[in-house]
């Protein structure tokens, strides 16, 4: 006949066991932010999308601000299925659809790592080959995708990043953290 008497745990034990218990909790929670974000498809957009046209004609629109000399002008591009910032973003960092006017400051090869939104505020994940421009050029070429991103429904500033890491962007309120339409003059201030 087996005994069945209860199984003592000495006090060593019992602590180890409470650790990994509350390890492994916690290792499967979510992560709390200070204040509720509503997510949408703008604020999560996948970067590795690239974006295309649409011949529909209820097709949504995105703008997209390129340069006319040293102008910001708008250029609107009707997109596949539903538009996004990413998207809006991936176009202004290509060659305009009418490029015998219109030209980019952003130079070849930068791409979007990462886009998205939360109260108002852009975030824009870049490659470092934005970097392979100064001056005056480099501050175009961010316009130009500021200006792109405040076209976009709820944007009201921009935060940059270039490989993960936060940047100042160019502007002709010298380098800012945070980036508004304000920041910009005419002719880099198409409102």
């Amino acid at each position: 006949m087996t005994s069945h008497r209860p199984l003592l745990v000495t006090g060593a034990l019992a602590i180890a066991l409470a650790i990994a218990l509350a390890v492994g909790v916690a290792a499967c929670g979510v992560p709390l932010d200070t204040h509720p974000h509503a997510i949408t498809r703008a604020t999560v957009d996948p970067a590795d999308v690239p974006p295309t046209t649409s011949a529909s004609p209820g097709a949504q629109e995105v703008s997209v601000y390129f340069l006319r000399e040293n102008r910001l002008e708008e250029v609107r591009y009707p997109v596949d299925g539903e538009a996004t910032l990413g998207a809006a973003i991936r176009f202004a960092l290509a060659t305009p659809k009418d490029s015998s006017s219109l030209h980019t400051a952003v130079p070849p090869g930068t791409e979007v790592r990462a886009v998205d939104i939360r109260t108002g505020l852009a975030r824009i994940d870049l490659t470092g080959e934005i970097n392979d421009i100064s001056g005056e050029t480099q501050k175009q070429a961010f316009a130009q995708i500021v200006f792109t991103a405040l076209s976009f429904p709820g944007v009201q500033r921009v935060r940059f990043l270039i490989d993960g890491r936060g940047v100042d962007a160019p502007t002709d309120n010298g380098n800012l953290t945070l980036v508004t339409a304000n920041d910009y003059d005419p002719p880099l201030n198409p409102r």
